[in-house]
């Protein structure tokens, strides 16, 4: 789990990180490397971009673990990696990402006990209403959106993940919210 690890066992295993332990890379890499899929997949939609992203940011990780300080969390600073490669990722290719494949469930609706056909056509129309939707918000406000709505992480981590204040993830995710809400589309991101 993210928060089992105490700052000070984050401290020694960057630091045998940063002496070159295979062991620790490792260690570093299996405890984070599913929740920074995660976030790099939510906010691409895309597993093959994700993927690489991921292994950019342990191969970052890895290249800058002497400069760790142990100030906060490791799991913060992570956070923060992912957000700015993201971010950048997007500013780079200077597009707008695209539409996710059918596979590609980003906001998961609940499961219905009908079972008939037009029941089952309207959630899948409304799925991809949902994240067309996403899609279409500033990447600020995406990234915001999936660090509290699929990660639950609070407005205090965001922030730092954002590298911003917690008024400012507060306004980023009211303009979220109205966004979604404009498009008719509720969804509960408080």
């Amino acid at each position: 789990m993210l928060d089992a690890m105490s700052v000070e066992d984050d401290a020694q295993l960057m630091q045998a990180v940063a002496a070159g332990d295979r062991r620790a890379m490792e260690a570093l890499y299996a405890q984070h490397v599913d929740y920074v899929f995660r976030i790099a997949y939510r906010f691409l939609l895309d597993e093959d971009e994700a993927c690489d992203l991921t292994q950019s940011v342990f191969v970052s990780l890895i290249q800058s673990a002497r400069r760790y300080r142990p100030e906060a969390k490791l799991t913060t600073w992570i956070y923060r990696v992912v957000v700015n490669r993201c971010l950048n990722q997007c500013a780079r290719a200077g597009r707008r990402l695209r539409s996710p494949s059918s596979e590609a469930e980003l906001a998961e609706m609940p499961a219905s006990e009908e079972s008939r056909p037009d029941r089952i056509a309207a959630r899948e129309q409304q799925r991809a209403r949902v994240r067309a939707a996403i899609l279409e918000l500033p990447e600020r406000q995406r990234m915001a959106l999936v660090l509290r709505r699929f990660e639950q992480k609070s407005y205090a981590e965001i922030a730092d993940a954002l590298g911003c204040s917690v008024s400012s993830v507060e306004s980023l995710l009211f303009r979220a919210r109205r966004s979604l809400a404009n498009k008719m589309l509720p969804l509960d991101i408080a």
